[in-house]
């Protein structure tokens, strides 16, 4: 039995429903990544599984307990606010400690479970200061070992970096990630952030209008998005509907699968957009994958290399390039299949994967 279990859930506030239906398990020492664009339930997710929700409809458990009926205390989940919610007339060792006070733990235990937590987030020294004396990275290491101190079932973090400027956001969720495997705590976390989802999580969740659109590991969600939703969320950032009426555009799949027999979206990442200046005859089929002729509309610089506007046809197309390029350059694009998302328009799930056969989760 996985340690955490969501089995049908159905939650909201009052008679507005914002989850539906969600299944998810969670094994022991597992890091799930809770990712979607604002309004989709992945706080509500959050709230429910720590009772600050209630659950109107499946069932919750945490090992072989039932818990969405019970109140929030008895549930032994912890949360890390995006806020960190410190107390700011606290010390750091308050802070970590406050929980266990509240549990009714010797002093003498707290004391040594306050230092093995110093240590862990690397705050040694400075247990004495005032939280609000702290670095924003710093706050968050004490809103981590506060949360840690009670040894938690299942920890859960919202939005926890999204306070901290860039830099120190690759720092901590490096720290993060690496804490929750040596400690080997289950956790949830919630992010809007696609990179920090596929750094720190061993399996993604994709939330779309409170349901789960695709579940898997980072890899599956980044390279085999099941449906467009979840390829458009993850940076596929072209989309053409396919057929098209235009000369601009050539289709060749190496005859797997000539051209989509029926009315398709095709979504690709700017990324895997091959540009070339060199001009060859028109629909030049020689290369498999997709093929299009246009011309130079913007060149923004963005530090490695170029974001290159392409106007082809009635539609403008994103890639990269390692040089500037002038307006109206006539240029020529390719994506190779294997980087191209085609879905049929009356189905939700890819009829056509090149390296991995769709499997429904």
């Amino acid at each position: 039995m996985a340690h955490l279990q969501i089995e049908n859930l159905q939650a909201g506030y009052g008679n507005k429903l914002i989850l539906n239906n969600i299944n998810l398990h969670v094994e022991q020492g597992e890091m799930i990544a809770l990712l979607g664009p604002s309004g989709c339930g992945k706080t509500t997710l959050l709230n429910a599984l720590c009772g600050f929700v209630p659950v109107s409809h499946g069932e919750i458990f945490s090992g072989q307990r039932a818990i969405s009926q019970l109140p929030a205390e008895k549930r032994n989940i912890t949360m890390v606010f995006q806020s960190y919610a410190l107390w700011p007339h606290m010390t750091v060792s308050q802070n970590i400690a406050y929980g266990l006070k509240v549990k009714k733990i010797k002093r003498a235990e707290i004391d040594v479970r306050v230092a093995e937590l110093l240590d862990i987030v690397k705050l040694n020294g400075l247990e004495n200061e005032k939280v609000t004396a702290l670095s924003g990275g710093q706050r968050q290491r004490v809103a981590l070992a506060r949360a840690l101190a009670i040894r938690p079932d299942v920890l859960v973090l919202d939005e926890p970096l999204s306070n901290l400027d860039a830099k120190v956001r690759l720092s901590v969720r490096h720290e993060i990630k690496a804490l929750q495997k040596q400690l080997g705590f289950t956790s949830l976390i919630v992010t809007h952030d696609q990179e920090e989802a596929l750094v720190m999580a061993d399996r993604i969740a994709v939330l779309n209008q409170g349901r789960i659109e695709q579940i898997g590991t980072p890899e599956e969600i980044y390279h085999h998005p099941s449906t467009p939703f979840v390829a458009d969320f993850m940076g596929a950032d072209n989309h053409i509907d396919w057929p098209l009426s235009d000369d601009a555009f050539a289709l060749n799949l190496g005859g797997q699968l000539d051209n989509p027999s029926k009315p398709s979206s095709v979504y690709f990442r700017s990324e895997n957009v091959s540009l070339s200046t060199q001009q060859g005859p028109e629909n030049d089929l020689s290369n498999n994958g997709l093929i299009i002729k246009g011309v130079v509309e913007q060149s923004a610089f963005f530090g490695n290399n170029y974001r290159i506007s392409v106007r082809c046809g009635k539609h403008t197309i994103q890639a990269e390039h390692d040089q500037n390029l002038s307006e109206q350059s006539p240029v020529t694009l390719r994506v190779l299949p294997d980087a191209l998302h085609i879905y049929a328009q009356d189905v939700e799930h890819s009829v056509f994967q090149t390296t991995m056969p769709f499997q429904s989760n």
